[in-house]
C-alpha cells in the first residue's frame, strides 16, 4: 500500500532553502594567528594560513584562533 503525503508536507520536509532566515555563514577562516610558544597575537590575512606566518616576537609558526 501506497500512503498519499500532499505538498505541504513535502515542502516542510525539504527545509525553507539555502539560509533563510538565518545569520550569514564566514568564511571559515581565522580571525587571528596566534604564537603557540610566546603567545603573540597578529591580524590573520584572508588567503594566507597562518601556519606560513612566524611570529615576529620568536620566530615560531603562527597557528589560527
Amino acid at each position: 500500500m501506497i500512503d498519499i503525503i500532499d505538498n505541504t508536507t513535502i515542502d516542510n520536509a525539504r527545509g525553507e532553502g539555502q539560509g533563510v532566515g538565518g545569520q550569514r555563514q564566514g568564511d571559515g577562516g581565522a580571525v587571528n594567528c596566534v604564537c603557540p610558544k610566546c603567545g603573540k597575537s597578529v591580524t590573520h590575512t584572508k588567503g594566507v594560513p597562518c601556519n606560513l606566518i612566524r611570529c615576529p616576537a620568536c620566530g615560531v609558526k603562527m597557528q589560527g584562533a
